[in-house]
């Protein structure tokens, strides 16, 4: 009779768990990873030069047809500037349109010399992505005002605020103060004035537009970009496919119109987010809307109608906006859903599906990163806490691992016996861990609680702005990127550039001296460990996977390969203590002993 509380599949089934494991990742990723991978970086880094390029002929090179050169269309018309420590750009005074804009605090390469990176283009230009805001009536007499004026050498700074005025000649009069603080936020208060005998019904508005897609458009499966907003406490996501079929991803509904009370809504990029956000208590009608432009490009809209308003004659009446125009920031995200009311805003950065992992996991990585002030350092102390809190598993399964090489001799043994009838070996094996009081699926927990983590890690470092362009050590200089060295010439000690675009081979030649510490330390991983595998096919394809693994990390990006290697040089430390704690003798120690030609010995005394 069987104990419940015991085992229930002996170590062939275990074997064969394992097995169906590494053969589906076998299976399965490396077409991602060993195929695409390789192929996306290539991409990047071709993206990456060709951006520089495309930010050059935005200024430079005006366009043959469609949109100008963005020198050109912010040249055409008047326009006020403004300069705050996160952005500097100007106001278009036609339409009082918020649409150029850079990022003082970020650069297009890791390089500090290279521009700043642009954000918002006018109508006109590549690119165009910009906020409007005004006020509108039923028939639309009201809409997109021709031409602010504006004071003789203003300036909009965090210090001095903007005001702007028009007058439309039946008596109503336009003010619009314009505010901008230290980061990414402009404050948009707009008071009409009613000086007829009239009563009129005005309805304000705020919208993000773009222009056809942008350059530096990812097109990750794992990365969300289009639109974006938290509208009654819900999360709308929408990517640009699913807006240009007009149908999924909750598009339909937004294109209807959705009301809610205050939220914000925008297009996001990977690292980059536009978005208006209505007043906290304000009830709005928001919507997304992918219509086809006068030039030929698709017009994306995220925005939101305001409830209609009556101004009295001799009256008037005020609509304050806020239009975040930056850096995917969390920290600062989460400021401003404090002092703006904007629900949720943190969830702009695309935390996946699994944000229940991926968001602790950032914020172990942010307060560590805190402490240090590395974040290279922080991967690697966020790792330390993940292996203290799996610890108790780890040594369950460390420990069965080793009970389970202790009875190597009695397997072999039924094995032998029972060579003929793999019923009764079975009913044996189980027999003997009941015995034993051995659960073999413990020595399992350990590689399933590493898929999550893995893919929380993956997911943080892929769409967080705070690794973008961030620093280790040495050569490393963006974590987020993949290693930039190569086998090839010895990791940057010869005097020459590995040729690392060659098509085909080029992605085995990019090999660099993270990942190559990767696959050495899951060989240390895999030789320290109890060969519970006999079949040879089975037991090579374990050791080819250190290999494989190389191959498919040489893609990734460097902060995630640098949590695997660290977390491999702590597992081997746990592994080789807890075994020998438990009197076995280690896989490792074993192959030291046929190395040097010594007696291997499975057991020690205690």
């Amino acid at each position: 009779m069987t104990n419940p509380g015991g085992p229930t599949q002996d170590d062939g089934t275990t074997r064969n768990m394992i097995l169906a494991v590494v053969v589906s990742l076998a299976l399965f990723l490396p077409y991602q990873f060993f195929v695409l991978d390789p192929m996306q970086k290539q991409q990047r880094e071709a993206a990456q030069a060709a951006r520089v390029e495309t930010q050059k002929a935005r200024v430079e090179a005006p366009a043959a047809t469609g949109p100008v050169a963005r020198s050109v269309a912010v040249s055409s018309g008047r326009r006020v500037a403004f300069d705050a420590p996160g952005v500097d750009g100007s106001i278009a005074l036609a339409g009082g349109r918020i649409d150029d804009l850079s990022l003082k605090r970020y650069r297009q390469t890791v390089d500090p010399t290279s521009p700043e990176v642009v954000f918002l283009n006018p109508e006109s230009a590549r690119g165009a992505t910009y906020g409007v805001f005004g006020w509108t009536t039923a028939d639309g007499t009201v809409d997109v005002i021709t031409e602010w004026k504006a004071p003789e050498g203003a300036k909009l700074t965090p210090e001095t605020p903007l005001t702007l005025t028009f007058d439309t000649g039946d008596g109503l009069t336009f003010t619009r103060t314009v505010s901008i603080d230290d980061n990414y936020v402009f404050t948009v208060a707009d008071t009409v004035k009613n000086a007829s005998s009239t009563p009129r019904i005005l309805t304000p508005y705020g919208v993000v537009r773009r222009h056809g897609l942008p350059d530096d458009l990812v097109n990750y499966m794992t990365v969300h970009e289009g639109f974006t907003g938290v509208l009654g406490g819900t999360l709308y996501e929408t990517d640009y496919s699913a807006a240009d079929k007009g149908r999924g991803q909750n598009f339909e509904k937004l294109a209807a119109g959705l009301q809610s009370t205050g939220g914000w809504l925008g297009i996001t990029d990977k690292y980059w987010l536009a978005a208006v956000i209505p007043d906290r208590a304000a009830t709005v009608n928001a919507h997304y809307a992918a219509l086809p432009g006068n030039d030929g490009r698709k017009v994306y809209e995220a925005g939101y109608f305001g409830q209609p308003t009556t101004i009295a004659a001799n009256g008037e009446a005020t609509a304050t906006h806020h239009f975040f125009a930056g850096a995917k920031r969390v920290e600062i995200l989460r400021g401003y859903e404090e002092s703006l009311g904007a629900t949720d805003l943190t969830k702009a950065v695309d935390w996946g599906n699994f944000f229940f992992l991926t968001r602790p996991f950032f914020w172990l990585l942010e307060n560590f990163f805190k402490l240090v002030g590395n974040f290279g350092v922080a991967i690697m102390l966020a790792t330390v806490a993940v292996k203290a809190a799996l610890f108790p598993i780890a040594y369950n399964s460390y420990k069965t691992m080793s009970k389970m090489q202790k009875l190597q001799p009695k397997m072999k043994e039924l094995q032998e016996k029972f060579s003929a009838d793999q019923q009764r070996l079975q009913q044996e094996m189980i027999k003997l861990y009941q015995t034993e009081k051995i659960n073999p699926v413990t020595g399992c927990l350990p590689i399933f609680l590493q898929i999550p983590i893995f893919y929380a890690l993956y997911k943080v470092l892929l769409v967080s702005i705070e690794m973008r362009h961030t620093p280790f050590i040495g050569y490393i200089k963006d974590l987020s990127a993949p290693d930039p060295t190569s086998w090839l010439n010895l990791f940057g000690l010869l005097p020459f550039t590995a040729p690392v675009n060659i098509p085909v081979i080029g992605f085995i030649i990019g090999i660099g001296l993270l990942p190559v510490l990767y696959g050495v330390s899951m060989w240390a991983v895999t030789a320290i460990s109890p060969q519970q595998v006999q079949d040879p096919i089975q037991r090579r394809i374990f050791q080819l996977m250190p290999i494989l693994f190389t191959f498919m990390f040489a893609s990734f990006a460097v902060g995630m390969v640098l949590y695997w290697v660290w977390s491999n040089v702590l597992t081997f430390a746990q592994q080789y203590a807890i075994m020998r704690h438990q009197g076995v003798k280690t896989g490792l120690d074993n192959w030291i002993d046929r190395t040097f030609n010594k007696k291997p010995v499975e057991t020690l005394v205690k």
